[in-house]
């Protein structure tokens, strides 16, 4: 469980992994509150063909999930260029379908090294972007540890294979329904066909096999379906593409603008009749996360020089897609409603702590004996392809926000939207990244407008809901022009009515004593209660909140 912590009132410090002590000694590999193990034990050397192996998975200490040990397991190095990677990938397959720390039962898993991504996240997070953004089917995980043969090898993604589950992509692979993966030049015995307008290669991940008359359903339905993208009707285009998820799908390519999306990894699934976007798979090298000179195009070289600048997965049929207004236009509103969602990856806001930081916040100790325990070099670059590190753990952190920052901004101005406010000349509050503070209780709405500047303003409460000018502004109300919410704090006003009554007394209290529902303390309310910024929520808090009510002391803003 993640701890609550204030993402208003502080930022996470991020120290040197490489020179991190690990608390724990080496052999004690269940520490309380981090993450399940996965034990794999063969006598056979880790290859490309699977081998023998004994597979055991171990909750973390105090987990919900029963243990596994299966003796009749298979495993092998998985992968493309990430199969050449000093620190291995794996594909393990139980001897019947088995239900991993609550993800469903399957027989086949896959661990993702991450090993060209010193932040060792970027899948995690994109996977989270995906799902919280209603990507159907987009792949479960979990953070492990991996050992093998006894010894660590560090942080991985245990995690779904792309495959037909009733668990993960849920397609009926007996009718004509299937999952496509763009591959531009691998050949694994898998079936391959190009399509015959666009020549788009691609492969048939599922059904593994196909029925003459499968394939030949397949054949005609990709044909019809790009000739519906040539036609100039937006309406024929309709009949064949599932547009919701493929624009979702599409702004997630491009946001975190992928390396891969026109050569390999980037799927398509066929299900009643339409083709869908997803699922997301592959991050690792995305978000910036590439070798400058490998890459020229992708980094701009001999333009800005800026990564984070620059269309890049305009490729396969969103080429095509992108020249009908009705699907670019539909792109740029749905990237200005998914604002909120996107700046908070890279920064506090009204969705709460910047996911990127939780997530360091979180798992920080497991990423620390990555590298300080089994031994993965920071410093060291293990492929042509990942950009040059950064020199510590921390520079990759910083390194991986500031470029989600400068792309959304580039991404912005590029599809010509202005949602920024700025504060008012002579204004009495302060805006601190997306969060607003100095605000005095009972402020209507129309007071708090006249302290910015921005076309379009208004005013939305915690629920969303729209606020009436005559409003009280509480804490968690937000400015917004349509895009990006900036969120007031207002200290003491838990029950955010834009007053400090009784009522927040009495919750604050409740609170300390514990007689309240954790769950009712939303990060939020967190930032309302801890008034006295010590980041923690004690006695000192309701007695400051008690002598205001009283009206013998003044919160300070």
């Amino acid at each position: 469980m993640k701890k609550l912590l204030s993402f208003l009132l502080c930022a996470v410090v991020l120290l040197p992994l490489e020179i991190c002590v690990v608390s724990a000694a080496a052999n004690d590999i269940y520490i309380p509150g981090e993450v399940p193990k996965v034990f794999i034990t063969s006598s056979a050397s880790p290859s490309t063909e699977y081998s023998a192996c004994k597979v055991e998975i171990i909750d973390e200490k105090g987990g919900s999930f029963a243990a596994i040990s299966d003796e009749g397991s298979k495993f092998k190095i998985r992968g493309n260029s990430t199969s050449s990677g000093a620190k291995k990938p794996y594909n393990i397959k139980f001897s019947s379908k088995t239900d991993v720390l609550g993800m469903g039962k399957n027989k086949k898993w896959c661990l993702l090294a991450n090993c060209y991504d010193k932040s060792l996240i970027r899948n995690q997070i994109v996977l989270d972007f995906a799902r919280s953004i209603g990507l159907r089917y987009t792949p479960q995980y979990r953070v492990v540890e991996v050992y093998l043969n006894g010894k660590a090898q560090g942080c991985y993604l245990l995690i779904d294979a792309i495959q037909a589950s009733s668990s993960r992509v849920d397609i009926d692979t007996d009718g004509n329904e299937f999952i496509l993966e763009r591959d531009a030049r691998t050949d694994e015995g898998t079936t391959y066909f190009t399509t015959s307008r666009y020549g788009v290669r691609l492969g048939i991940n599922e059904p593994e096999e196909q029925t003459p008359e499968q394939y030949k359903w397949l054949m005609n339905f990709m044909a019809a379906a790009e000739t519906a993208i040539a036609s100039g009707d937006f309406k024929q285009v309709e009949l064949y593409f599932d547009i919701p998820s493929m624009i979702d799908f599409y702004i997630t390519l491009e946001y975190f603008k992928n390396v891969d999306v026109d050569t390999g990894s980037t799927r398509f699934y066929i299900k009643d009749g339409k083709m869908y976007g997803g699922p997301c798979w592959d991050f690792d090298l995305s978000s910036g996360n590439c070798d400058y000179d490998y890459y020229w195009t992708y980094n701009n070289a001999g333009g800005s020089g800026d990564s984070a600048e620059g269309l890049w997965c305009n490729k396969l049929w969103y080429r095509p897609l992108l020249k009908y207004s009705e699907f670019s236009d539909a792109v740029k509103k749905r990237y200005l409603e998914l604002q909120d969602r996107i700046v908070n990856l890279y920064a506090d806001n009204r969705l709460g702590k910047g996911h990127v930081d939780s997530v360091v916040s979180e798992y920080g100790r497991v990423f620390n004996r990555n590298y300080s325990q089994a031994g993965w070099g920071i410093r060291t670059k293990y492929s042509g392809l990942e950009k040059a590190p950064a020199g510590s753990y921390s520079a990759e952190i910083n390194y991986l926000k500031n470029w989600l920052k400068r792309r959304n901004e580039w991404m912005l101005s590029e599809y010509g939207l202005d949602t920024g406010i700025k504060i008012a000349s002579g204004a009495s509050c302060t805006l601190e990244g997306y969060i607003i503070r100095g605000i005095s209780e009972k402020t209507t709405v129309a007071e708090l407008k006249k302290m910015f500047v921005g076309k379009g303003i208004y005013c939305i409460d915690e629920s969303g809901e729209r606020q009436a000018d005559a409003a009280f502004v509480g804490n968690g109300s937000s400015l917004t022009r349509g895009g990006a919410s900036y969120t007031v704090v207002l200290p003491g006003d838990v029950v955010s009515d834009g007053t400090v009554s009784v009522a927040d007394y009495i919750f604050i209290k409740r609170w300390v004593v514990r007689s309240i529902d954790p769950s009712l303390m939303t990060e939020l309310r967190f930032a309302a209660s801890d008034v006295d910024s010590s980041l923690e929520i004690d006695a000192v808090d309701y007695i400051i909140v008690k002598r205001h009510v009283l009206g013998n002391f003044k919160i300070k803003r």
